[in-house]
Order: C-alpha cells, then sequence, then structure tokens
C-alpha cells in the first residue's frame, strides 16, 4: 500500500515513512519546507508505534545528481 501526501512538489524535504500494518507495510510520502515540521507529520500519521523507517531527502529536482557530478567539481574548480 502507497499515499502520497504533497500540496507542493517544490518543497524542500522528503520523508517516506514507512508503517507496519495488519495488510503490509505501507508507505507515505511527505513534501514540507522546515525539517523542524517533521515531528508533526508523524504525531498526525499512523500510530507512531508502528513506524519502522523514515528516510528523509533533500527534494531535488535532479535527484541528487548534481551534487556530486563532474560538472559541478570543475565549476568549484574555477572558482
Amino acid at each position: 500500500m502507497s499515499n502520497v501526501v504533497t500540496l507542493h512538489t517544490d518543497k524542500r524535504w522528503k520523508a517516506v515513512i514507512e508503517y507496519e500494518h495488519q495488510n503490509g507495510p505501507i508507505k507515505i510520502e511527505h513534501y514540507f519546507e522546515e525539517i523542524a515540521d517533521l515531528h508533526l507529520i508523524i504525531e498526525h500519521g499512523p500510530d507512531w508505534n508502528t513506524l519502522t523507517r523514515c528516510t528523509v531527502t533533500l527534494n531535488r529536482p535532479d535527484g541528487g545528481a548534481e551534487q556530486n557530478s563532474e560538472e559541478k567539481s570543475l565549476k568549484e574548480e574555477r572558482t
């Protein structure tokens, strides 16, 4: 089972929270601007005692590829 909770995909952070459920694991994606909001998302979600994993990543349009790219390292060398 998978749910996506997204109001704006241009939010800074993405959290994928996984919960155990009687019908199998549940994954819910959340997009939010401030990392401090994560605790509110977890508190308002399913029972936090069933939380098995929470993965938080920067929500980048390039999927993070630019971060370690050769082009980026070349730009840094030039400056």
